[in-house]
């Protein structure tokens, strides 16, 4: 399990600067459309997406994944560097619409944190996905960009994700993203 730990570590920088290279072009600016502020690095940052404007939700797009290291039927391949591939199923589980907040924050270690917590119906859709594929991923996705694989061992009963995301000012960039 360290060894896991240790290698899991690794890859996912590894897997951010792939993914990151891999990036999809920028949409033209609109002429007509206002510009958004920039983004600011502040403290760890808690925003409730439901005070969103709905168009900002279908702008920042959040996707959870099921994933796997080992082959999986009908599953897509994601190439994350030369030796390394993670599968993942084509659809997410769970989208922006299943969630009632996001935070974004700092480990003890100063590691970036992002805590997702759930709506009460995305809470027993992760229990069910997590008790049906034991030894699995998540795949956490941000506008495209592969973020974190965490795996994990037993179901995950409750309605709060965090995920290791890197840096601070990753956290608290992608909680902005996915709040719109």
């Amino acid at each position: 399990m360290p060894k896991l730990k240790t290698l899991s570590r690794l890859l996912v920088p590894v897997a951010l600067m792939a993914l990151a290279a891999c990036q999809t072009p920028q949409q033209p600016a609109s002429a007509t459309a206002p510009t958004a502020p920039a983004a600011t690095q502040t403290d760890p940052a808690a925003v409730d997406p439901l005070q969103q404007a709905p168009e900002a939700q279908t702008v920042a797009p959040l996707m959870i994944f099921l994933a796997d290291t080992k082959p999986q039927a009908d599953w897509a391949e994601i190439q994350l560097d030369e030796s390394n591939i993670l599968y993942m199923e084509p659809d997410p589980f769970l989208t922006r619409n299943d969630l009632s907040s996001v935070e974004a924050g700092t480990a003890e270690t100063g590691e970036g944190l992002l805590a997702l917590t759930l709506n009460e119906t995305a809470t027993q859709r992760l229990t069910t996905i997590t008790q049906r594929n034991p030894g699995k991923r998540l795949a956490l996705v941000v506008d495209g960009t592969l973020l974190a694989i965490p795996g994990y061992s037993e179901p995950i009963t409750e309605g709060r994700l965090i995920f290791m995301v890197g840096s601070k000012e990753n956290a608290v960039t992608a909680a902005q993203i996915i709040a719109g």
